[in-house]
């Protein structure tokens, strides 16, 4: 049931331990947003876990590894960041009493659910959420918000950065967040792994429809080529929308399990969101997701086919 998210904040004080879950593959936005909840509500007295099928990602575990986790006998659960049951992974079974998010088309069943789509982080409803239900935010959950706020909008540059985020970021640099480390710890500095994998990207582009097309690959290989983890290609996905041509950009990943993640990027008035529901995928006006079952070569061609078709739409109605 959609809720107001006063009565979402009147409903979490109802009950006493909560599982809150972050979706696979995590972002800044889903880590920061699920453990600053977490100490929010621990804040007022609550006991909370926070969990997910794959585990929080090296860069944040200075910040989420000072988060306590209670221990969970009667556990209520909450979705944070994840659009769909997959989303969930492992955690798809769940009853879900909280659903919390701010993507398109979100198809997760709960008692109680709060959507603002296409917000520019899930962390602006955090914020928001934890204000309404009194809580007093502390330097350590502002950093977690921070986190997630910068990450999501890759330092307030993606098509959803609104007034409200920056509002949120404002309010959040004032509550003592780390605004200039944390920014620069997760957008501008570069592993060695990371610049080899933008690399390898970069030779894997492919460009067509006069460049308003671009699609990249990258493989399994590549990772271990560059010795780089799952984890810290957050954000890997904005690097093809660099191309001032691009209209539309796919970043294909080979995902151990045989299939590929498309990654879509778009501009104007084509919409990545309608691209991926083709597939069964979805996310933002400018930025969703789908997953084929098929190899990278074969992901990437049936993508280029579809976005194709809607550069065409785009084109004959702009006429």
């Amino acid at each position: 049931m959609n809720v107001a998210l006063n009565e979402m904040a009147k409903k979490l004080g109802l009950y006493d331990e909560y599982v809150i879950v972050y979706h696979i593959r995590p972002d800044g936005d889903c880590i920061g947003s699920s453990f600053a909840l977490a100490l929010g509500l621990q804040s007022l007295g609550k006991k909370c876990t926070v969990t997910g099928r794959d585990p929080v990602p090296q860069i944040h575990r200075f910040m989420t590894d000072e988060v306590p986790q209670d221990d969970i006998t009667e556990p209520v659960y909450i979705s944070v960041d994840a659009v769909s049951p997959m989303r969930t992974g492992n955690y798809s079974d769940k009853h879900y009493t909280f659903c919390i998010d701010h993507h398109r088309n979100n198809s997760i069943e709960a008692d109680y659910k709060y959507v603002e789509e296409d917000c520019g982080a899930c962390s602006e409803i955090i914020f928001k959420l934890l204000n309404e239900m009194n809580v007093t935010i502390t330097k350590q959950i502002a950093d977690l918000l921070y986190t997630a706020l910068v990450t999501d909008t890759r330092c307030f540059q993606t098509a959803d950065t609104s007034v409200q985020t920056f509002e949120t970021a404002a309010a959040l640099k004032m509550l003592g967040a780390d605004t200039f480390n944390i920014s620069r710890r997760n957008v501008f500095v570069k592993s060695r792994g990371r610049r080899i994998i933008e690399n390898l990207l970069r030779e894997s582009l492919r460009f067509s429809c006069e460049d308003r097309l671009i699609t990249g690959i990258i493989t399994l290989n590549d990772q271990k080529t560059a010795d780089i983890a799952d984890s810290e290609l957050e954000g890997i996905n904005s690097f093809i929308e660099q191309y001032e041509e691009m209209l539309i950009g796919v970043t294909v990943r080979e995902l151990p399990d045989g299939r590929s993640r498309c990654s879509v990027r778009t501009s104007g008035d084509i919409s990545a969101n309608d691209i991926c529901a083709v597939h069964g995928g979805g996310g933002h006006y400018h930025a969703a997701v789908c997953e084929l079952g098929k190899s990278p070569i074969d992901a990437r061609d049936i993508m280029e086919n579809t976005c194709v078709k809607f550069l065409k739409e785009s084109s004959d109605s702009n006429e």
